[in-house]
């Protein structure tokens, strides 16, 4: 019996289809990182909307416990923004406001209105 030489043709579509996929992945585990971190920053902002509507406004130290929480979560370059930091008075609208980046370079923004229940 002999055999037949193979030749590249032959192998060539399977690495082509393997590299395609690695290339596939790839893209969708950075896809899913940044909805992990947009999905923290939800989180987060829920949390201090929350205390917000317990004080009538974001306090110095609830505003870094927030920054701190954000930068863990992975966003960097954070502004308040339009973020009420001022007492606004039983029953008015209360604004948190947060934009960011992710290390990539993405931007990630949140708003939130509540109102004032203290």
């Amino acid at each position: 019996m002999k055999s037949e030489s193979g030749s590249v043709g032959d192998v060539m579509p399977m690495c082509i289809f393997v590299i395609a996929i690695a290339f596939v992945m790839i893209c969708f585990s950075d896809c899913v990182r940044i909805i992990g971190i947009k999905t923290s920053v939800s989180q987060i902002s829920r949390e201090y909307i929350l205390k917000m509507e317990t004080y009538g406004y974001l306090p110095p130290e609830d505003a870094a416990g927030m920054r701190r929480a954000l930068t863990e979560a992975g966003l960097t370059d954070i502004s308040l923004g339009r973020t009420d930091i001022s007492e606004v008075g039983y029953g008015n609208e209360l604004i948190l406001d947060i934009s960011g980046h992710t290390e990539e370079g993405y931007e990630i923004s949140e708003f939130r209105t509540s109102t004032a229940k203290y």
